[in-house]
């Protein structure tokens, strides 16, 4: 069984939020919560539907397993989709580069 960490799922929302220039007022608002939820949600405090919860990570642009559990094993080649997928051609390239580099680095 999966125990999820709520606190590091929070901030895992609350730096999405924040790259996004989203109050959470206006990420509540979105959402269809008040922003006090929003504030236990990010602080780990509250635990939250699954329709919540769905409805952050889409707002948020956010993989779900990603949201939920970090970027791990099993999700890590979404992780670096999702990356790639908002770049431009040649930050795609340089992206892919230092990728490479930080690997030759750590093996």
């Amino acid at each position: 069984m999966y125990n999820i960490d709520y606190k590091a799922m929070g901030k895992r929302i609350r730096a999405k939020r924040k790259e996004l220039n989203l109050t959470q007022e206006q990420l509540a608002e979105e959402a269809g919560i008040s922003p006090s939820h929003i504030g236990e949600i990010e602080r780990g405090t509250s635990i939250c539907s699954l329709a919540v919860l769905v409805n952050i990570a889409s707002i948020l642009d956010l993989n779900l397993d990603t949201l939920v559990k970090g970027i791990n094993d099993e999700n890590a080649d979404s992780a670096f989709s999702e990356i790639l997928d908002t770049l431009s051609k040649d930050n795609k390239e340089l992206y892919i580069k230092l990728c490479e580099n930080i690997a030759d680095t750590l093996k």
